[in-house]
Order: C-alpha cells, then sequence, then structure tokens
C-alpha cells in the first residue's frame, strides 16, 4: 500500500494497467492510495545444508536438517487479501545439472508450516498444515546457463489469500530423486499482484 498526502486538493492517480482504491482523512487531509494490479517481487535466497545426501522425489529442500526448511517472501500482498501469482524464477549456484535433478514445486502456506520440516525430509501435508496449505506452484526445470541453473515460470494465474501478515511461507520440494553439491545458494523469487 502507498501512502499519499494531499491537503485541499483533489487527486486523480493514472497510470497505466493499475487500479487504484483511494481513502480520505478528513482530519488530517491525508489521501492513502492502495494499488492494485501491479507486480510484486519477493525473493528468499538460502544455502542448502552443507552435505551431498540425496534427495528422493518429493523431499523439502533447505538450509539444515534440524531447524524448519520452510521460506518466507515478505511484502508480497496485503495481509488478508487475494494476491495472484504471476510468475516464478529459480536461480541455482552450480554450473552442471545433477544427475537425476529434474524439475521444483513450491508448496504454498498463509502462515509458517505448524509440520516445522527441515531438509531432506519428506513432504506431506498432514493435518495441522491443512488450515494455511494454500496449494503449490511449478518452478520448472533448470536449465544450465553457463555457471548458474536458471528456471522460469510465466503466465501462472494462481490466486491465493493471504493471511494475518503480507508474508507468503512455502516449502521447496524436488520432483526428481537427485544427489545435491554441499552449500548450494538457491535464490527463489515469486511475482504476485493484488487483486
Amino acid at each position: 500500500m502507498a501512502y499519499l498526502e494531499a491537503r485541499k486538493s483533489t487527486v486523480t492517480p493514472s497510470v497505466s494497467g493499475t487500479t487504484f482504491s483511494v481513502a480520505g482523512n478528513e482530519a488530517t487531509g491525508a489521501v492513502y492510495v492502495e494499488t492494485k494490479n501491479s507486480t510484486v517481487p519477493s525473493s528468499v535466497s538460502f544455502t542448502r545444508t552443507n552435505d551431498t545426501a540425496a534427495y528422493a522425489a518429493g523431499d523439502v529442500i533447505g538450509s539444515a536438517t534440524g531447524s524448519t526448511a520452510a521460506l518466507q517472501f515478505s511484502q508480497i500482498g496485503a495481509a488478508g487479501k487475494v494476491v495472484r501469482i504471476t510468475g516464478t524464477r529459480l536461480e541455482i549456484d552450480v554450473n552442471a545439472i545433477p544427475t537425476g535433478m529434474t524439475a521444483f514445486r513450491l508448496h504454498l502456506y498463509n502462515a509458517t508450516p505448524p509440520s516445522a520440516l527441515g531438509d531432506n525430509a519428506a513432504w506431506t501435508l498432514p493435518s495441522g498444515d491443512r488450515a494455511s496449505y494454500l496449494g503449490y506452484v511449478d518452478l520448472g526445470s533448470p536449465s544450465s546457463q553457463g555457471g548458474t541453473l536458471y528456471a522460469q515460470n510465466t503466465g501462472l494465474d494462481v490466486d491465493i489469500v493471504l493471511g494475518s501478515t503480507t508474508s507468503l511461507y512455502g516449502y521447496l520440494t524436488t520432483i526428481g530423486a537427485y544427489t545435491p553439491t554441499a552449500s548450494v545458494v538457491k535464490v527463489i523469487t515469486l511475482y504476485a499482484m493484488g487483486m
């Protein structure tokens, strides 16, 4: 939400492709403008655990085995409101695709998942996670870009409702079984717009 202060003037916002909701405060003269239909990126970067323990298909990928691998995408939308995920990007900082690595999926939640799954745990949807689970988006299959693996998924149209914060949470899981490289940096970016 953007805040625009105007005193004793008329505000006529005009930005192509963006819708505004305008509200005022008679006492202060402030005008609050909420933008909608504008794309907002939110990224999470993490270094996976320092081992080469093989992943089975459907395993969670995280930074540590003893703590939650849940990722937090901050400032992705207004708390309690609908946002539309329009695209994803995945960067993996290695120069060759490990044997067996195929594609990745991001399971989404409107709060930190109570299951607190760690790296290399088998992803599941236990009863305690059901209330916060929002579904998933596929991140695609990475390709080598000469020193970096990269995947993008554009043209998504996935509507979700955020919880009591402006953040979205997720578990990154692998579709294919593979043996990873130790201490690899991964960057996931979600693109979303308010509805």
